[in-house]
């Protein structure tokens, strides 16, 4: 099975303070993939590592094959990240959440338009495209990535 994520010897530290400290693991194609360790332990520095958010201090971390250190761009085209907190802006209607997001891609505004109404009929949020963001449960609320 093809390996998506290389993770080797994955090492963060905030200057005296080691959040995470020589981690490594692999995920598979098709495979599920959790990291349950205790609180405090760097699972959410882990994981922003994985998305670019934070660059690693030490070790190797390959992505569909690309090193995050210089593929970080083609990496991140392929990814979705569905955070804890929600960082949609609630002075905007959902349509023009996504428009925004897509524009942090460089796609451009025509063309973030036609994908974000796109988006909104395939995930059965067409009729909502137009309210406020606080008008939706927070289920509706989570970022949907979808390629």
């Amino acid at each position: 099975m093809q390996t998506v994520v290389e993770a080797r010897n994955l090492k963060k530290a905030f200057g005296d303070l080691v959040a995470v400290d020589g981690v490594s693991f692999d995920v598979y194609q098709r495979e599920c993939f959790g990291i349950l360790w205790p609180n405090g332990a760097g699972k959410t520095t882990t994981i922003r590592m994985l998305y670019g958010f934070s660059p690693l201090t030490g070790g190797s971390l390959r992505i569909f094959g690309a090193d995050t250190a210089t593929g970080l761009r083609t990496i991140k085209s392929r990814i979705g990240v569905c955070q804890q907190e929600n960082n949609l802006d609630p002075d905007l209607t959902v349509r023009q959440n996504l428009e925004v997001f897509a524009r942090y891609f460089d796609i451009p505004k025509r063309e973030a338009a036609q994908r974000a109404e796109k988006l909104l009929q395939f995930i059965a949020l067409g009729h909502r495209m137009d309210a406020k963001v606080t008008e939706l449960s927070g289920g509706m609320m989570r970022p949907h990535l979808i390629r």
